[in-house]
């Protein structure tokens, strides 16, 4: 049945009414097509509901309160980390929906949003009495997922190479890792991301085996009704960062102490004073409570299930055949007199050794890609780590011969120990493949200089692009930088443009709904 755009009283003959009404119905699914292959920024305009939550760059308490009057589902879904990344195996709307509905009791899923999205979960479930408070009311159905195309059903790959991008002195490790996709079947495209299923440190394993005085050959049931080693299941299976409230419950019931037991289950109700009692991750929880030792199968029933880590991969498959390169910054952080490990990072350059196997799969990108025209000119906006897909853009559109120009704004600390890729940044400059360079290194003079100081520097030729069509990509930081650059572009539409700014807020919402403003942040 045709929709009725055009009402009756409108001056027209049914033929020009039944004509002007296929040409409107046209016109509005070609916006609506072009909105959902652009990054939400204000609104998800498939569904026709407004989100104003959805954006990476707000802060969790900022987003709760733009959803405080909305249903239960769309309060949860305003406690992700907003980014639709997959790495839950859902988008952030879905993931929601499946909690309100019953049918996801998984509340760690969301690794942006971390521990504070899964507290937030726990009161969101609380407040609504219960997981399946309406069961049947939200349907999250997930579609079957292709081999090597989802966190379900990941394929074996090998490590080819983990080599360090940053200089020896730098404060921050960075490096560039090879994937050895072939006989995988995997195919990407350059904006697509690599998940990996990573391993937790061998070492905390067998620290938590001897504190439990297990052997590590018992064998355990997993959640999914699997039956594995005990050193297997905490090795691959069990997320070791976040202690969960039965864990805590399970230890409270087994401490023989009786301070310990009342600190276990206040706990278990609010975790909140856990990082002021030494509680960081869950063999802290173990050293802190000396007196709970629970069973070992006990304990591995009472933690998460770890989560794939997505990295932006940072290669063409055109230069690179059969394989991924990613550009990894290794976390390494001091707390409570203790040195930690990002779970991910840590494996892919630490444990996981050349020609060792990984699981991984594709995660194919929600809005971000190269433009289809090879003329179009390509600004891209890439700090730190957030080089790599523009990396890969660049040897893409080397490779296609695409005659558009390219404009890369890169930042980091310092320019003499962290300019990643700086050779091939500087070869594809020298090919004029890469139009112009702007580079913003914060540390190298007293005054600290980011990428958005460089955009506006560079405001009267930037916004000349924009006019001329260039299409605007973002990837790094989403908590600050993501923001600053959005800030700086609006400015940019505002001095450059002579918009006021309710017009530059909606130049940028346009920009987006046509493909032209695309971010990928984390």
């Amino acid at each position: 049945m045709m929709q009725v755009l055009i009402p009756e009283s409108a001056p027209f003959t049914d033929e020009q009414r039944a004509w002007l009404n296929g040409f409107v119905a046209g016109l509005l699914g070609m916006e609506r097509a072009l909105a959902v292959a652009s990054p939400p920024i204000e609104k998800s305009v498939s569904t026709g509901e407004a989100f104003p939550w959805h954006d990476p760059t707000l802060a969790l308490e900022e987003r709760m309160k733009l959803a405080q009057d909305r249903p239960i589902a769309l309060q949860m879904m305003a406690a992700m980390g907003q980014l639709d990344c997959g790495q839950c195996g859902y988008l952030c709307k879905t993931y929601s929906e499946a909690i309100a509905g019953g049918t996801e009791t998984d509340l760690g899923k969301c690794v942006p949003g971390g521990r504070a999205t899964a507290k937030k979960l726990k009161e969101l479930v609380a407040q609504a009495g219960a997981l399946s408070t309406a069961p049947g009311a939200y349907k999250a159905e997930r579609a079957v997922v292709e081999r090597g195309y989802g966190r379900d059903a990941p394929v074996r790959a090998r490590l080819g190479s983990s080599m360090p991008l940053s200089g020896p002195d730098a404060e921050k490790e960075t490096r560039h890792v090879v994937i050895d996709l072939a006989g995988s079947g995997l195919v990407y495209e350059p904006g697509d991301s690599l998940g990996i299923w990573p391993r937790n440190n061998p070492d905390e394993v067998e620290l938590l085996l001897a504190i439990l005085k297990a052997k590590g050959s018992e064998a355990v049931t997993l959640a999914d009704g699997a039956v594995v080693s005990a050193r297997e299941a905490l090795s691959s299976e069990c997320d070791l960062r976040v202690p969960r409230e039965v864990l805590y419950k399970l230890l409270a019931r087994e401490s023989k102490n009786e301070a310990d037991r009342s600190r276990l289950s206040k706990l278990a109700e609010d975790d909140a004073q856990a990082e002021s009692l030494g509680v960081h991750d869950v063999l802290d929880v173990l050293v802190e409570f000396s007196s709970a030792r629970p069973r070992i199968g006990d304990f591995v029933a009472a933690l998460g299930r770890v989560q794939p880590r997505l990295y932006s991969i940072a290669s063409s498959p055109k230069k690179h055949k059969d394989e991924a390169h990613l550009t990894v910054g290794v976390l390494r952080y001091e707390m409570n007199d203790r040195a930690y490990q990002g779970v991910g990072s840590s494996f892919v350059a630490e444990y996981l050794k050349p020609g060792r196997t990984v699981s991984v799969f594709v995660q194919r990108a929600h809005g971000f890609r190269l433009p289809a025209d090879p003329a179009a000119p390509v600004i891209m906006v890439g700090p730190g780590t957030g080089i790599a897909p523009f990396r890969a853009f660049l040897q893409e559109r080397e490779a296609a011969g695409a005659s558009g120009r390219n404009w890369l704004f890169f930042g980091n600390q310092r320019r003499d120990r962290d300019f990643l890729y700086c050779t091939d940044l500087e070869d594809f400059a020298e090919k004029r493949v890469l139009s112009r360079m702007d580079l913003a290194f914060s540390r190298d003079q007293t005054s600290k200089v980011y990428v958005q100081h460089k955009m506006l520097e560079a405001a009267a030729e930037l916004w000349r692009w924009l006019d001329n069509g260039a299409y605007f990509y973002v990837c790094g930081d989403a908590k600050r930088m993501a923001g600053d650059v959005n800030l700086a572009l609006h400015q940019i539409a505002v001095t450059r443009g002579g918009m006021d700014s309710a017009a530059a807020t909606r130049y940028l919402v346009e920009l987006a709904r046509a493909g032209r403003y695309q971010r990928d942040v984390y």
